[in-house]
C-alpha cells in the first residue's frame, strides 16, 4: 500500500461510512438482480397471447447498483487495509457490521416510506374517481 494522508480516526470513520453505503446498497441489488431473474422466468413460459419481454431498463437497474455495491465494497476492503495496518487488531469487523446493519436499516425505513407514499397516492387517486 503506500503512506496513508488520513489518520486513524479519520479511517475508522470511513470504514463505518462506506460500510454504511454497502448495506444501504446490497438489498436494492439483490431486488434488482430478483426482478430480473423473474421477468426472465415469465418470459420464457409458454401460453396464449403475448409474451412479456425482458425489460432493458431493469437489467441496466441491476447492472449500476451491482457496480456501485462491488465500487463501495472494494473501496470498504481497502480502508479497512488500511486500517489494519496503521493499528494492528483495529476492531474492523465490529464497525463494519454496523455500519452494513445501519445501512439496511436505513434502507428499510426508505422503502417503507416511499410504499406508504404510493399507497396513499392511488388511495388518493381512487379517491377522486369515484367523486
Amino acid at each position: 500500500m503506500g503512506e496513508t494522508l488520513i489518520g486513524p480516526d479519520e479511517l475508522e470513520l470511513a470504514v463505518a461510512g462506506l460500510s454504511g453505503l454497502v448495506g444501504a446498497l446490497m438489498l436494492p441489488a439483490l431486488g434488482a438482480w430478483l426482478r430480473v431473474l423473474l421477468q426472465w422466468i415469465e418470459s420464457d413460459r409458454s401460453g396464449l397471447g403475448k409474451q412479456p419481454r425482458l425489460s432493458g431498463l431493469q437489467i441496466v437497474r441491476a447492472l449500476v447498483t451491482t457496480f456501485a455495491l462491488l465500487f463501495f465494497l472494494v473501496a470498504l476492503g481497502r480502508a479497512a487495509a488500511e486500517l489494519r495496518e496503521i493499528r494492528v487488531e483495529a476492531p474492523v469487523f465490529a464497525s463494519i457490521f454496523t455500519g452494513v446493519a445501519v445501512g439496511v436499516a436505513f434502507w428499510a425505513i426508505y422503502a417503507a416510506g416511499i410504499s406508504a407514499l404510493e399507497a396513499d397516492y392511488q388511495r388518493a387517486k381512487q379517491a377522486s374517481r369515484i367523486r
